[in-house]
């Protein structure tokens, strides 16, 4: 019975707040429940959706849905990665959702909403992207290829975001022949991350959660690492502008709430 609430109420309710263009909604709150029925780490992923939505609206009834989510994420990631290793025309539109669910089921339902956590989900956002590369020509063909197609009348941004692309704009540069390799690591993030911003800003209706998304998976691996220790004030400040902008994806969209304020405990 429980996974018979969980499944109406995403078919009701939880498929209208999946990121995506409004012509998107069709396509999560039909095509993909139909495809579920079909691969079953896509209705573990859909279902622990479900849950920690009904988690976030119901904090009374918090642990039992969070308890719910969390049996589904489990059996979601298992299958989901059993489906990796044999990527074809026939799964492959349930392997891109069945990602792009699991990341986002990853930021709604975190162990804890910490740093060094944070920093452990970037590891499935880089593997999101090897789905992406894999699937996105076969995706661009079949019945999911509006999920993925860039909005072409992205709104002005908020005076906010705006003026963090400024500063981000006048804290990178270029490496000289004295920039150490630690400092020409993070001059190559903070334009990544800039490069991030502004492409979110021009083709998508939410950019800070876009920005948000790409940023992890355009940083090179030896970054990661001083994200991890964070000794260096330069890295802890970039970081921080990161974490500023997932305040900015908590205003558009619930699963990203419990995120809000990360950036005052670098």
């Amino acid at each position: 019975m429980h996974d018979l609430e969980l499944m109406h109420h995403f078919t009701a309710h939880a498929y209208l707040t999946m990121p995506g263009l409004e012509s998107t909604r069709q396509i999560w709150g039909y095509s993909v429940p139909q495809e579920a029925f079909k691969f079953r780490f896509l209705m573990h992923s859909i279902l622990a959706y479900s849950a920690n939505h009904l988690a976030h609206l119901s904090p009374t009834k918090g642990a039992h849905y969070r308890l719910l989510s969390g049996m589904h994420y489990t059996a979601a990631v298992t299958g989901l990665n059993s489906a990796l290793a044999d990527i074809a025309p026939s799964n492959c539109h349930a392997i891109f959702v069945g990602a792009s669910m699991t990341v986002v089921n990853a930021f709604a339902d975190a162990r804890s909403y910490d740093p060094d956590v944070l920093i452990e989900t970037f590891q499935l956002l880089r593997g999101m992207d090897y789905v992406l590369q894999k699937t996105t020509p076969m995706i661009e063909k079949g019945p999911f290829a509006a999920i993925i197609r860039q909005a072409t009348d992205a709104p002005k941004p908020s005076p906010l975001l705006s003026s963090l692309l400024v500063e981000l704009q006048a804290s990178g540069g270029s490496p000289s022949s004295d920039t150490t390799p630690q400092q020409s690591l993070r001059l190559q993030a903070t334009d990544a991350l800039r490069k991030s911003l502004q492409y979110a800003i021009e083709t998508s209706h939410y950019p800070a959660f876009r920005a948000s998304m790409i940023w992890p998976i355009s940083i090179e691996a030896d970054f990661i690492e001083l994200l991890k220790v964070r000794t260096d004030p330069e890295v802890r400040d970039l970081f921080t502008r990161y974490c500023q902008l997932l305040d900015f994806a908590a205003s558009e969209f619930w699963f990203m709430t419990n995120w809000r304020g990360l950036w005052r405990q670098l």
